[in-house]
This record gives C-alpha cells, structure tokens and sequence, in this order.
C-alpha cells in the first residue's frame, strides 16, 4: 500500500522529467494565454455586481414644512414601499423641502427585483402625491452609481443664461459619448418663467391666483386626439395649444378686456438662490457624469477627457473655467499602480529572501519562476470567467505574490537535500517531489478551503471574500501544478556537479563563491543560531510540556487583558480619514448675505491654514442659517497632525459670534457608528414631542464626564405660521378649506404650470405674486379667497394665525417615529462614558408615549462582521475535516488547529502596538489568515509522521523535524511577510481605501504562528498522540473488565 502511495506521488515528477519538451511546450502556452488574457481583462474601480441590499427613493418638494412632507410625501410612500418583497426594515426621513425613504434588504435578496418592485410601488404611490412634487429619485447603491467623472465649473456672472449654454455647449456634448449614460449638473439654477402677478390690479380685475393657475395649468399642451380619413388617407390629430412665445403669454387674455401683462409680468430669469457652494474658495458647479453598466470605464474617462480638453478651444465657452475634480479612471490606475507597485517591491523582497536562505541562484530564480507563471494562470481563469480587474481582484492577486513560492520553496529545497546527500540528479528531482507532494498539496488545500463557507455567508462579506477567492485560489493551485511539474524539470535541468575551465569564468565563480561563503556565514550566524536555539528550546519543553501549556495560557490572558481591549472593530479607521467636517449653526434671523459674509470669513481661514493643516482642497456649502464646511488632506499626508487634531485647530480659528455654534459632524440617523460616539434613540408616535424631550436631555447628558457634545441635527427648522380654518365661517361662505390652502400656497410658493418649449428646451413655468405682496403676514391676512356666491372675501375672515413649534427633521423607523442623540465621546474615556449614559439612561423616566430604544440599524452595522465570524468559524471546521481526512487521524489536526489562535495572538498585539482598530479589510484578512498560518504545521506534522513511519524514535523525529524544517518554515513565512509590507506602508489610497489594517493582520499572524509553531506544534503533537493512544487503551481496558465481570456474574 505505502509503495502504491509512493508510486501515485512520483508520478508527475517523472512526466515531467520523461516528457521535457512537451512540459517546455506547455509552458510557453500558459505563458502565451496569460499574456493575451492580462492584456484583454478589463478594468474596473469596483467590480461590478457589488450591490449592497440598499436602496433610497429621494423626493423634494420645494420650500414644503417637515411635517406637511411627512404626511403628503413620505407616509403615502412608506404604506406601498413596506410592501416590497424582502424587506427588512424601513427609515424615513422628513425636512423642510425634502422627503426621503431608506429601505434595508435582506440578504440574498436579488437588488435588481427589487429595485423593479420599488420602481412600481412608487407609480402606484404618485397618485397621492402633490402635484408640484413630481421629481422622484430612486438611489441604488452600486458600482454604475459612482461617477466616471465629476468636472467643476467656475462660470463668470455676466454669462446672461450660463444654464442653457452648459447644457447645449457641455452636457449635449458628453452625452453623446459612447458609454456616457447621464450628465447631472448641480450647483446651477435653471432659468424659468416667472408669472408675477400684481395683487391690487388682480383683484380689481375680479381673478384670483387659484383659479387663474388651474387655468393656466390647461392651457399649454399638446395632445394626440385620434385619426381622421380624407381623400381616402388615415391622418393622425393632434390637438395643440402650446405657447410659442413670451409675448404670446403676455398677451394670453385671463378676463374680458384684461390681458395677462395687465395685471402682472411674464419674465425669464434664474430662481432666487437658497444656497450657496464654494469649492477651493470659487464658486462651485459640477457636472456629475455616469457611464452605462457594462461601459469600459477608463475608455470612458479617456473620451471625456478628450472632449474636454476639445472644450478648451471653443469661443462661446471662454466664460467657463472647467476644472476635473473626480477621474474615475484615473482613479483605477492610481489604485491599480500603488498595488502594483506595492506588489513588485514585496516580489523584490521576496526574491532577496529566498536568496539569504538558498544562496543559491539558480534555485533562487526557479522558485521565483513560480510567481510570474501562477498569476498568469489565474489572469487566464480570471479573463474566461469574466472577471475584472479591480482594488479587490488586484489585492488578491499580491497577496498571493508571498505564498506562489511556498510550494516551490518546499519542493526545490527537499530536492536539494537529497542531491547533497548523495542521489542522483533523477532520483533525487523524483524523491524529493514525492515526500513532501501530500504535505504541499495540503498546505494548499487548506487556504484554497478557507473560501467554501463563502457561499454559507452573506452581505457585503460573501461579496468581497467571493472577489479575494478566485484569483487567490487559482493562484495557490497553479503554483501546486508549477511546483509539482515544473520545479523538478527546472532543478533537475540546473543541477550539475562539474565546474567550468574558463580562467574568466573561474574567475567570476571564485568570486561568487566567496559571496556565496559570506553570505553562509552571516546566514549562519543569524538564522543558523536562531535554529539551534530552537532546538534547544524544543527538548526543554518536550521534557516540560505542561510549563509550555501554562506559558501559552498565560500569554493569552495578557493578550485578552490588554490589546484586545483597546482593539476595537470599526468601518473606518481614524487616522486614516480624508479630511475634517464642521457644522455650523447660526441665528435664525440671519440673512442669506450675512451668512455668505460670515462664511467668506471661515473659508479664508481655512485657505490660509492649508498648508500648516495638509489640506489639497475645502469645500463650503452653506443656506441662512446653516453651513457645511470641509477640508480634505493630501494624499500621502504630508502633516503628523490626525483629523481630530486638525479639526480642533480649525474650531480653533473659526471667528466667535453670537448665536453661532459649531459641531464636529452631522449625526446620521440610520448609519451613525463609531469608537467615539453614542447614540441615544428615541421612539414614540409624536414627532414634536421627541424634539421637545430630545432638547430637555441633551444638557443632562452633555454634563456626564467623559461627553464632549452633541453633533448637529441639521438645518435648523424655519419658524412655523399655522393657518387654522374656523370651519364654520368657511361653511358660511361657501368656501372649501383646499381653496385656502391651495390659494396660500399658490400665492406664496408658487404653482408649477406645465413647460413652455422652445428651441428643443422644456422651461419651467411657475405663477405666484410679485415678492412685494407676499412678505408680511397682514399682506397675508388681507389675500382674496373666492366665495360659493362668487364674491371675495378676506382670508382673515376665516381663519385664525397661530405660531407653531415644529419637528425640524422627523424620522421614522419601520412606520414608528424616532429621533436620536448623537454624543460624541472624549478619546480614551469612551467606555467609562458609554457606561455612565447607559445608566442615566435607565434613571431617567420619560415622558407618557416616550421610550429609549437601539439606535437604527444596531443589528446590521454588525451583520458584516457577524458574517465574517461565521465564515472563519466554517474554515476552521473544514480545514479540521481536511486535515483529518488526509492524516487519518481526528487527533493530530488539533495541534495544527492550535496555530490559527497563535496567530491571532500577533493580530492583536500588532493592531495594539501600531495603534490601530480592526476593520472590515482587516477581518477579511483574519478569514485569509486561518488558511495560512496551518501550512508551516502542516508541512511539520508531515515530515515528523514520515520520519516516524522509518522507524525512528518519536523525541528524535521531532528534534530532527524541527531542525530539518526550520529554514523552508521560515522562508515562507518570511516571503510571505515581506510581500505584505508595502501595501501595509501605502497608507489610503485616493478613494479612502486603507490596506494598513488587512497588512498588520497578515503580518502580525504569521509572525507569531511562525516564531510559535516550531515550539508549540510539536510539544502538542506528543499531547494529543498520546491521547490517541490513552483513549483506545482506556475503552480496551474498560472493555476487558466488563468482559471478565459477565463470566463471573453468568456463573
């Protein structure tokens, strides 16, 4: 049987050595296919089909309260969306002039359904909607929403219609480009037509807004009306009454002998600015460009680039100043280039590595052949899967640089051994690659085996643990083929024992060979001493293995006590954030002016502290009372300032005014996580009530030591005028209480008519009085409502006005009204604040109808992570079944398994040491990491079970295991470790994406499960062999005396 083992091992060595050209020939197909396949792979930022399970449906309505918005908006749409097949839960979110719908999916859930059926819940909905609010926008969160490319626009103020000629001159243009699929353009107010109308002479003529606007409203149209026959032809009828110019508007007549100018203006003009955004201290434009799904995205960045660039020479755009702010595809080659480059300096290292350990150059640069070869291979696979690419495919991909050689490493280095022993080139190419094939294959399987429970798992986890898995595993199994068929052929092919006659090259061997002996000598002082402590080390222990137990136990305690509770798990790391963000609140009688004068302050501070701070750009937005101000560091940093530093600085220098204050962020009330802050969540029925019992906590938690503040909530709600209808003078009058709201809100507001076309533009239309009569509140009171009788009366005849206090944001969740407290905590006394909140919490009673509950989406921040867990929970199971079945034992596995708690040891101490919390990447790589660390414990259990199998003493096979495989254990450690160090130092990248923590994980576990294996594995390997042996030798003992006892008692 064992000869049948030996045989079935040997048998891809010897095709490779009895078929040399038709393996060369192989090669240089694989080499051919790779290089045709890495040229036509596709490129992408993020692959496509990331699709997280969420979804937005947007909807403003202009100028509208948040609780009218709330009950004509977002309830309407709350009652069809909560209908959508796998949802789990549903936010909305109300404001003034703004309604939004979040909606939460379960996992598994198909998001292109979905998004069908939340298309349609939204049709069924529109009926119920106000009729002004007809701009609907449903937000799908996937790789086809991030744009291809973002262009600022500095537009000079004496351009008359800079609208019109960016969409004609700028946006037409783009959009015709191939795999251009939209072009938004934010920051600009299109022009509209502006019916004024003049209260007195509108009156005197005997009209009112209301039913002029409705009117109006039916006047402009065009409409198909059927078909008619003449001279024996079917004509189409279309019914038109569209306006084709303003005069004709003008002219439009409303009364018997009262045109429209009669009694107000027709103009064409801008809408009155409500906000103002400045980018890098110029006002700010951008157009926002989207490519098409399945659109090549950097040929897309190049095409706009070029047609920008063709932009330049055009006269009538001399007034534009255009500026790209975001390149998607330079983007994807700047991420790509630091991965690659990242990925060459850790080959580099690498190389270097195998070289220290070898000294031998021939070998050094077969075993490095394996690296270029694998990725080819898995380029190959990749291209025929249809795979892109991408930051996830490309971090794979170097990752794998340090394990391609693992396998190589081991094979060429067993080869060698016995070639110094005294086997022939053949027999020792051929041995060699059959006793360490089992182990090798092993190794491999158990990191290929780490991504099955992919499919078990689900989220965003499954999707980048499914992205990491392809090219990984393709990889790890063409470097097993490379090493099990090339490596022999390649050792073999170099091996030679005679020395060349050429004096040159005597010469030049003669100085090879004393580098060659320095290099040994210095290996042997470092390395060679480090394997004899090891040694050393190992006999102490396997004579005191229970002192190992309790020096291993002892270390795990200190790692639970220290690192692991300061090592947190966060989304984003944060000194790695991209910049600061400041809100500012001021008084609410503050003016759009005054607050663009207050502002211009701000951003000339931040401007001048640039420099000192790191920042490469800030950005200002800012209404009347409310502004955004943010800065963005350089990428790398260029200051050892941290973004809570420098955001303390600028609150620092931010001018003191009265009424003003400053908040260090803006709380999310779906989404707000983190180390330093705690959310409060409050439920009830009744929106104003929340605000009120928010208000009334927030001093009480803010004086809990250890709270610095609150974040702000956002725009400050406008003061609210109630219009109470006495319902009974209305009867009287015969008036309907939609007339008075409808005729207020047309007065004041506004009504939207439908669209006046002209040269292929479809321009707004809205009516309303001139600003003159709509300002005070007795212009108000003194409006003319229409009566049943056909006369007028007052407004103020029948209604009452009253001063309201208002919700200034309302959320709900699941139907249910919230409202939360974000608090942000002092760094470093976070829990001793958590703790304090949480029991002031429990102290405080509340009022009737109101109660503390989770913040939103407690449960799924975690759910990523939760998956995580679950998928290296699943990998260790199988990694154990695997072992077990290729070792035939359920015992020896164990001693492996230890490895992968080892190695969670370094991941902490790593994290802790460096200051740094784990994050999403980082847990990713802890998954990657369980399938790694148990390849040197593999190879050792391995070769001591081999040696055993020869007869050799159990003490002795383990000292001369350890020994015999120090060198390639910590040269693929080493390899492995060195590739990882340059993305590890890339810091963040340009889209915010840090590979620091996925490095640390990686090289903090494979440092201590490597320094710990040589100790730790064999010391357990004894425990658990004698426990294989106990436990059969207890059950036959037990089975011997109950076998004696039945005799006796039968007789």
């Amino acid at each position: 049987m064992t000869g049948d083992k030996h045989h079935f091992e040997e048998t891809l060595p010897r095709f490779s050595l009895n078929r040399r050209i038709g393996v060369l020939v192989l090669l240089a197909s694989m080499v051919v296919v790779g290089l045709v396949s890495a040229l036509g792979i596709p490129l992408e930022l993020i692959p496509s089909g990331f699709s997280p399970p969420f979804l937005a449906v947007n909807v403003p309505w202009r100028d509208a309260p948040a609780q009218e918005v709330l009950e004509k908006v977002v309830m309407p749409l709350e009652d069809e969306l909560s209908t959508v097949r796998g949802l789990e839960s549903l936010f909305s979110f109300s404001t003034t002039g703004f309604g939004r719908c979040f909606m939460n999916f379960k996992s598994g859930t198909d998001m292109d359904v979905a998004y069908r059926e939340v298309r349609d819940r939204i049709e069924r909905a529109r009926a119920l909607l106000p009729e002004d609010a007809d701009r609907i926008y449903i937000r799908k969160e996937d790789g086809a929403a991030i744009p291809v490319f973002v262009v600022g626009l500095a537009i000079d103020p004496g351009l008359s219609d800079p609208y019109t000629l960016v969409q004609k001159q700028i946006v037409v243009r783009l959009q015709r480009l191939d795999g251009v699929a939209s072009v938004e353009v934010n920051g600009l107010l299109e022009k509209e037509i502006f019916i004024e109308l003049d209260r007195e002479r509108t009156e005197a003529a005997g009209l009112n807004i209301y039913a002029l606007a409705q009117e109006l409203g039916r006047d402009n149209f065009t409409m198909a009306s059927g078909d008619v026959r003449t001279g024996g032809r079917k004509l189409l009828l279309r019914s038109v009454a569209r306006y084709s110019s303003l005069e004709e508007i003008e002219d439009r007549m409303v009364a018997p002998k009262v045109r429209l100018k009669d009694i107000g203006t027709v103009s064409y003009k801008p809408p009155e600015a409500r906000f103002k955004v400045r980018a890098n201290s110029r006002p700010a434009v951008a157009l926002v460009v989207l490519k098409e799904g399945d659109a090549n995205t950097l040929r897309v960045a190049r095409s706009i680039r070029d047609e920008l660039r063709g932009m330049q020479d055009n006269p009538t755009l001399q007034g534009i100043f255009m500026v790209p702010l975001f390149d998607q595809g330079r983007v994807i080659t700047e991420s790509l280039d630091t991965l690659l480059s990242s990925g060459k300096i850790g080959g580099i290292f690498a190389i270097v590595v195998l070289y220290f350990f070898l000294r031998r150059l021939r070998m050094t640069l077969i075993i490095t052949l394996a690296i270029p070869l694998s990725l080819l291979i898995a380029l190959t696979a990749m291209f025929f899967a249809d795979e892109s690419l991408n930051i996830l495919s490309l971090l794979a991909l170097m990752i794998s640089v340090g394990l391609l050689v693992d396998n190589s490493v081991v094979v060429a280095e067993n080869i060698h051994r016995l070639h110094r022993a005294g086997l022939p080139r053949r027999e020792a190419a051929i041995r060699g690659t059959a006793e360490i094939a089992l182990a090798v294959t092993m190794a491999t399987l158990t990191t290929v085996v780490v991504f099955l429970p992919v499919s078990l798992v689900g989220g965003q986890a499954q999707f980048f643990l499914l992205r990491l898995s392809i090219p990984i595993s393709v990889a790890l199994l063409a470097s097993l083929m490379v090493a099990g068929i090339f490596v022999p052929l390649s050792v073999y092919l170099t091996l030679s024992d005679g020395d060349g006659t050429d004096r040159r090259e005597s010469y030049l061997r003669s100085a090879y060979r004393r580098f060659v002996a320095f290099m040994e000598r210095l290996y042997a002082a470092s390395f060679g001493r480090v394997n004899q402590l090891y040694g050393r080390l190992l006999g102490v222990f396997l004579r005191r293995r229970l002192d190992l137990v309790i020096l291993v136990m002892a270390v795990f305690a200190v790692t639970v006590a220290v690192p692991m509770q300061h090592v947190e798990f966060v989304e984003v790391q944060e000194e790695e954030r991209g910049g600061f963000e400041i809100e500012v609140r001021l008084p609410r009688s503050t003016t759009l002016e005054e607050a663009s004068e207050f502002f211009l302050e701000c951003e000339k501070i931040v401007e001048d502290s640039a420099d000192e701070l790191g920042l490469s750009g800030w950005f200002l937005f800012h209404r009347e009372t409310f502004g955004e101000l943010q800065g963005f560091f350089n990428n790398p940093r260029t200051t050892d300032l941290s973004p809570r530093e420098v955001t303390e600085i600028v609150l620092e220098r931010l001018p003191e005014r009265p009424g003003v204050s400053y908040y260090t962020g803006q709380e999310s009330e779906s989404e707000e996580t983190g180390e330093q802050v705690h959310v409060v969540s409050l439920f009830g029925d009744d929106a104003e009530q929340l605000e009120e019992t928010a208000e009334d906590l927030e001093p009480i938690f803010t004086a809990i030591p250890g709270v610095l503040g609150v974040k702000a909530t956002g725009d400050p709600a406008p003061s609210e005028l109630g219009l109470v209808v006495n319902r009974e003078r209305a009867q009287q009058q015969n008036i309907s209480p939609m007339v008075v709201a409808g005729m207020v809100g047309y007065a004041l507001r506004g009504q939207q008519l439908n669209r006046y076309r002209t040269d292929g533009n479809d321009i707004p239309v809205r009516i309303r009085f001139l600003e003159s009569d709509r300002e005070t509140l007795s212009q108000l009171k003194s409006f003319y409502l229409p009566t049943g009788s056909g006369g007028f009366v007052p407004l103020s005849s029948i209604t009452d006005t009253t001063y309201l206090k208002t919700a200034r944001r309302i959320f709900r969740r699941d139907k249910q009204t919230s409202h939360t407290i974000t608090l942000e905590l002092e760094q470093g006394k976070e829990d001793e604040a958590r703790k304090r909140l949480t029991a002031m919490e429990k102290a405080i009673d509340l009022p009737e109808g109101v109660r503390f509950g989770r913040p939103p989406r407690a449960d799924s921040a975690s759910e990523d992570l939760r998956g995580l867990a679950m998928a290296a929970g699943l990998s260790v199971v199988f990694i154990y079944l695997l072992m077990g079945f290729l070792f035939e034992s359920f015992t020896l596995p164990l001693s492996i398994i230890l490895t992968i708690p080892l190695a969670g040891l370094g991941v902490w101490w790593t994290h802790f040491a460096f200051g740094y919390n784990l994050d999403f990447l980082g847990g990713v790589g802890l998954v990657l990491l369980i399938g790694v660390v148990v390849n040197n414990g593999i190879v050792l259990v391995d070769y001591i079970n081999r040696l055993r199998s020869t007869g050799m003493e159990r003490g002795e096979a383990l000292l001369t295991a350890a020994e015999r495989r120090f060198r390639p254990i910590m040269m693929t450690a080493l390899t492995t470790i060195c590739g990882m160090i340059p993305v590890t130092l890339s810091g963040t990248n340009s889209i915010g994406l840090s590979y620091t923590s996925f490095g640390l994980t990686l090289i903090g576990g494979l440092t201590t499960a490597t320094l710990l294996t040589l100790l730790v594995v064999p010391v357990f390997y004894t425990l658990f062999d004698d426990l294989g042996r106990a436990v059969p030798a207890f059950l036959n003992a037990l089975r011997r005396r109950a076998d004696a006892k039945a005799p006796a008692t039968s007789g």
